[in-house]
């Protein structure tokens, strides 16, 4: 399909707020709502926007996120796809991805201590172990997410703005978790609809939200894209620091949030220190990248070792 400088800053301002109103993103567009909502449904059946998701925080629900990387025996194209459609339906899993390198398969899951996700993770290999050779786990201790700075740079902040939140761990009761398990991959049904799915009023539906995201459970809602649905591919670097300092975390955080092609970044614990994530248009993009970071950070950085993103397969914001 045609992809216009008219799709990208629609995309841009879904990224920011997927349940923003049409009138409000024809007024951000200069288009009609009618315009407006049909260029949402070309993107749709395109492809390039999968879901529309909210963004739920973790820690404020007493969660923390595992990752997985897994190296996959030797499979057939046939047994490759079926476990995938497993690893789908898992409703555990937050993120699963196809990658390039060293590993073929990164998982994600969030859990509220150790023992859990030792527990998930156990069960998993050993029920898909005749798929799996090798699997590390790596705890993440924080992440910032930078969007798509690239769609457009004339407005794009240096970081998706997140209000306060109260501190200590919030616990939604049912309708809290109905509210939020239908928003999960549906973030711009509206209210009348919301209410409908979750039995209740529409009005006892937009009080639940309000306190959902004035309580910092909800932080936003955003679009699951395919990213080479845009013409983009997407690199993981991986990067071990020879020496850690809370100087040398600010400097890298402060390249990431600036530089155009950076879409995301963690800090783990294991066998690396961060994990960045890039959007390119071609090899060489990401090759610069790599240059450009090297030479920013000589004195700090030990390795980097470079995974590609090939496909994401789940990608949610809600582990329920």
């Amino acid at each position: 399909m045609s992809f216009d400088a008219k799709d990208r800053h629609l995309l841009f301002l879904l990224e920011q707020n997927s349940r923003a109103s049409l009138t409000r993103l024809a007024g951000g567009l200069r288009l009609s709502r009618e315009a407006v909502n049909y260029r949402i449904k070309k993107l749709q059946d395109a492809g390039i926007i999968k879901s529309f998701i909210v963004e739920t925080s973790f820690s404020r629900l007493g969660l923390a996120t595992h990752s997985a990387y897994l190296k996959l025996s030797n499979l057939s194209a046939s047994d490759y796809s079926d476990f995938l459609a497993k690893l789908s339906e898992n409703r555990q899993i937050i993120w699963l991805a196809s990658l390039g390198g060293r590993f073929d398969l990164t998982i994600e899951t969030s859990a509220s201590d150790i023992p859990e996700a030792d527990s998930f993770f156990s069960g998993l290999l050993n029920e898909h172990a005749a798929y799996v050779r090798n699997c590390i786990i790596v705890p993440r201790v924080f992440e910032h997410a930078f969007g798509r700075k690239y769609l457009w740079p004339e407005k794009a902040p240096a970081e998706k703005k997140q209000n306060a939140r109260p501190s200590g761990v919030f616990r939604p009761d049912a309708l809290d978790v109905k509210i939020l398990s239908a928003l999960s991959s549906e973030a711009r049904l509206p209210v009348t609809e919301l209410g409908r799915r979750v039995g209740e009023a529409p009005s006892t539906v937009s009080y639940r939200l309000k306190q959902l995201e004035r309580e910092g459970v909800i932080d936003g809602y955003s679009v699951f894209t395919q990213t080479e649905a845009l013409g983009y591919s997407r690199f993981k670097s991986l990067i071990t620091v020879r020496e850690f300092s809370r100087e040398g975390e600010r400097k890298i955080l402060a390249f990431c949030r600036t530089h155009p092609n950076v879409y995301y970044i963690n800090k783990t614990l294991g066998s690396w220190n961060f994990e960045i994530e890039v959007d390119v248009q071609t090899p060489m993009e990401y090759q610069q990248f790599l240059l450009d970071f090297r030479s920013r950070f000589d004195s700090t950085i030990q390795e980097i070792e470079s995974l590609s993103i090939f496909k994401e397969h789940v990608f949610k914001f809600w582990p329920y």
